[in-house]
C-alpha cells in the first residue's frame, strides 16, 4: 500500500539522479564525482555521500528554522543515500 506521497518522492528519485549524474558523472561512471574524491582522499566514497548529506541537512534545519515548508533538500538527500548504498554494493 504505502503511503502516496512517499510514493509519489520516489518515482521522482529516478529522474533527479539522471539529472544529476548526467553533469556530476560521466558515461563510464555516472558517480564519478564521488569517485573522484575517493581516489584524492583516500577515503571510501561513501564518506564524501556522507559529508554531503551532512551538509544539505545543515541548511534543511537552517531552513525549518524559519519556514519548514521551503526546505526542498529532502529528494537531494534522499537521492545522496541511494548513492551511498550503489558505491557500498560495487565493493560488495
Amino acid at each position: 500500500m504505502g503511503d502516496p506521497n512517499w510514493l509519489q518522492a520516489w518515482e521522482e528519485l529516478c529522474p533527479l539522479h539522471l539529472e544529476k549524474s548526467s553533469t556530476y558523472g560521466n558515461a563510464a561512471d555516472p558517480l564519478s564525482n564521488f569517485t573522484q574524491v575517493a581516489a584524492q582522499t583516500g577515503n571510501p566514497a561513501e564518506w564524501y555521500v556522507a559529508e554531503r548529506m551532512l551538509e544539505k541537512l545543515h541548511r534543511a534545519f537552517n531552513i525549518m528554522r524559519s519556514d519548514p515548508t521551503a526546505v526542498e533538500e529532502w529528494p537531494d538527500i534522499s537521492s545522496l543515500a541511494l548513492c551511498a548504498e550503489a558505491l557500498r554494493r560495487r565493493r560488495c
